[in-house]
């Protein structure tokens, strides 16, 4: 199948040069496109890559005053052109980009084994509901992919007054609630403190606890954009609620989620002009007036 990708405004400018007999073409070719499946109308974003060392807030303001926002990636083909674009510049790791998520967290205790939400999670988004149950270690608490298979913390008794017991047996993070729910009270809350469940850690290892997130993904400047080029990755502190979206360039472009502090280069969007036009319109979404268009990390996680 051959895909073509159309302008609007190339389209208009066809139609108008000659009224009759460019109209049918345009009709025609349309009609065609659309009956076979192969028409995709191209938003014609144009990136910038950046070469200065921002958190990702700081990238986001500086992007906004110069151009749209962050880099919005709505389909594989400006996927490619984000990387083309960091590329040719020479450069070869992470940049910002537009994605951030906010994480929702729920103990397993708040709910019964056949009504978890992340069920609906699952059909959504695939891939992220693998990626966020939380594990304890000697230094922390971490949110880790579900499917790894780590011993697990289980309790008798009240969640007022429990008696933790160490499942030095690995299990997947569903498994080992399903496990501890049949043989046990339940799986160990994330309420209790570090200490008391690091101590029954077998030499330093890692164990599941009763805790799963829920990603709330967002493209600022998409709006609801599906599009999605996640790369697998490691734990994750979990004392953060939002984390945000970098492109790496070492992994083909792939996504990731880091802490917003971290300062790396970035990629800016705004949009083409319709042929014929010689001046882009930036203005971000939401913004009006001459009211500022960066975002605070407290207001990214209310919006999330």
């Amino acid at each position: 199948m051959i895909t073509m990708y159309l302008h609007f405004g190339y389209i208009a400018r066809l139609s108008s040069s000659s009224p009759q007999s460019s109209m049918m073409i345009v009709k025609i070719l349309l009609g065609v496109l659309y009956l076979s499946g192969g028409l995709v109308l191209s938003k014609c974003r144009r990136y910038h890559f950046v070469n200065k060392p921002f958190t990702w807030y700081e990238a986001q303001s500086y992007c906004r005053k110069n151009y749209v926002g962050l880099a919005c990636i709505e389909n594989s083909e400006e996927m490619n052109q984000v990387i083309n674009t960091v590329s040719s510049a020479g450069y070869n790791s992470e940049v910002w980009i537009g994605v951030y998520i906010h994480l929702q967290r729920h103990a397993a205790s708040q709910n019964d084994d056949e009504s978890w939400n992340w069920k609906k999670q699952i059909q959504s988004e695939p891939f992220l509901v693998s990626y966020f149950c939380q594990s304890i270690s000697v230094s922390g608490q971490w949110y880790s992919n579900c499917s790894v298979e780590h011993p697990f913390i289980c309790y008798n008794g009240t969640s007022q007054s429990p008696q933790y017991v160490l499942v030095n047996e690995s299990m997947d993070w569903f498994r080992a609630l399903r496990y501890c729910r049949e043989n046990f009270t339940d799986i160990a809350s994330y309420s209790i403190s570090d200490s008391q469940l690091q101590i029954l850690l077998p030499n330093g290892d890692r164990a599941w606890i009763g805790v799963i997130s829920y990603p709330e993904i967002r493209q600022r400047d998409c709006g609801n954009s599906s599009f999605r080029y996640w790369d697998d990755f490691g734990n994750i502190p979990s004392i953060f609620r939002s984390l945000f979206g970098v492109a790496d360039l070492q992994r083909s472009g792939k996504w990731r989620l880091i802490e917003y502090f971290t300062k790396i280069p970035f990629v800016c969007f705004d949009n083409l002009p319709a042929p014929g036009k010689e001046n882009v319109q930036k203005k971000a979404a939401g913004q009006t007036g001459g009211k500022r268009s960066e975002w605070s990390q407290s207001e990214v996680e209310k919006a999330a």
